[in-house]
């Protein structure tokens, strides 16, 4: 059952205020206008999910001086069974989808979904499970933050909570030794890669996430990357290093990355060939370079033609509009529930890595680049069967 605004906002105030233990018991939420800004939502939007904290016992008010936070937060849950939910974002589109499937599961069997939120930290995260462990949970479901090539080697998945079922979603490593749901990003970027060749494209950027320090992994662009690599070199063309587009760390907060996106564009004017095409990171990445490219007298897509990943909701009405993946993350939120249950019950699974498709979701274009009257986005995909077994190898 899919939550409303004022739901999915309350569950946001809980994981960025309560769970993180940014405000402990007693202390007063910000103001509704406060959390108006911060969520950008309408004051009655707010007013709903401040209601519905009451209601579940997380906050209480006091006349004339505003919310406060419960002595008992969250509220106990008696002999519900719990399974965890943690995830960098929890209230960000893509996180609600995965959790989403997992209170799917979750309710299915009897079994209460306790949520909390890492901020992309690696500390947090860690904190975050030791907590789910101590308020009883049976299993977790993980959305792991990024991790650098240190954290990797030291990863505490690999020891520590080895008694605890925890089962990965998307962002997983295969170096966590942990059993994950995962979609097939090599593939996604070789057939994005192959829908721009096929166009006619023979000068693509690839943009990238990195550290200044070179030691960040975020492991989807990086899977996409390979596909992308493969691809072109399969055409017969070779990756320049020059179409290596990078967007240095900003913690993912995707308006501080417009001067890096701005810089890229500028360089890419002046070189020869021109790119003609961008990968974008992902569609909020590609609608930024979109209208940025159109600010700087880009004519798009018949200069630079744009493709994102994800199927945001923030790319879904945008125009023009342009090719996405359609990731299936409430069924691998659903399946990552399900194998957590199965280890709870004491079952021995097939497999440590689930991998899911990952669709490419074309959108046509006009040859300006706008809508093409009564354009209908390409069906959801039926759901392919799950494919257990290891990470494609390069060139697969």
């Amino acid at each position: 059952m899919k939550r409303s605004l004022p739901q999915r906002i309350a569950l946001a105030i809980v994981a960025e205020y309560l769970e993180t233990g940014f405000l402990k018991a007693g202390d007063r939420l910000p103001t509704v206008r406060e959390l108006e800004r911060s969520f950008q939502v309408s004051r009655n939007t707010i007013l709903q999910a401040l209601s519905f904290l009451e209601q579940q016992g997380y906050v209480y008010r006091k006349h004339g001086s505003g919310v406060f936070v419960a002595h008992q937060s969250p509220p106990a849950q008696g002999s519900v069974p719990l399974i965890g939910f943690v995830g960098p974002n929890v209230y960000a589109d893509l996180l609600l989808r995965v959790y989403e499937g997992v209170e799917q599961v979750a309710r299915l069997h009897g079994m209460h979904v306790v949520v909390g939120s890492t901020s992309n930290d690696y500390q947090i995260e860690r904190w975050q499970v030791s907590k789910m462990v101590h308020a009883g949970c049976q299993a977790v479901v993980l959305f792991p933050c990024t991790r650098t090539k240190s954290q990797l080697r030291q990863d505490y998945l690999k020891s520590e909570f080895l008694d605890m079922p925890i089962v990965l979603v998307d962002t997983a490593y295969p170096e966590q030794e942990r059993p994950q749901v995962v979609f097939d990003n090599y593939r996604a970027g070789y057939e994005m890669t192959q829908l721009l060749l096929h166009e006619g494209h023979r000068h693509i950027a690839f943009m990238d996430f990195a550290r200044h320090d070179d030691d960040w992994v975020h492991y989807s662009t990086r899977e996409r990357y390979r596909g992308y690599v493969d691809a072109l070199q399969q055409a017969g063309i070779t990756p320049q290093e020059q179409y290596h587009w990078i967007i240095w760390d900003k913690h993912f907060a995707v308006d501080n990355v417009q001067p890096d996106i701005r810089n890229l564009l500028e360089r890419a004017k002046h070189q020869t060939p021109r790119p003609s095409a961008v990968i974008a990171i992902e569609d909020a990445m590609a609608v930024q370079t979109i209208v940025l490219a159109q600010e700087m007298g880009f004519a798009v897509p018949e200069q630079l033609r744009v493709v994102g990943f994800d199927d945001l909701p923030v790319a879904q009405m945008f125009r023009p509009e342009f090719p996405t993946t359609a990731p299936d993350f409430r069924r691998a939120g659903e399946l990552a529930a399900e194998l957590a249950i199965r280890l709870i019950r004491g079952e021995k699974l097939p497999s440590l890595v689930y991998m899911l498709p990952v669709p490419i979701r074309r959108r046509r274009v006009s040859a300006r680049g706008g809508a093409l009257a009564g354009t209908t986005p390409d069906p959801q995909p039926e759901e392919s069967p799950v494919f257990t077994g290891e990470y494609p190898a390069p060139g697969g």
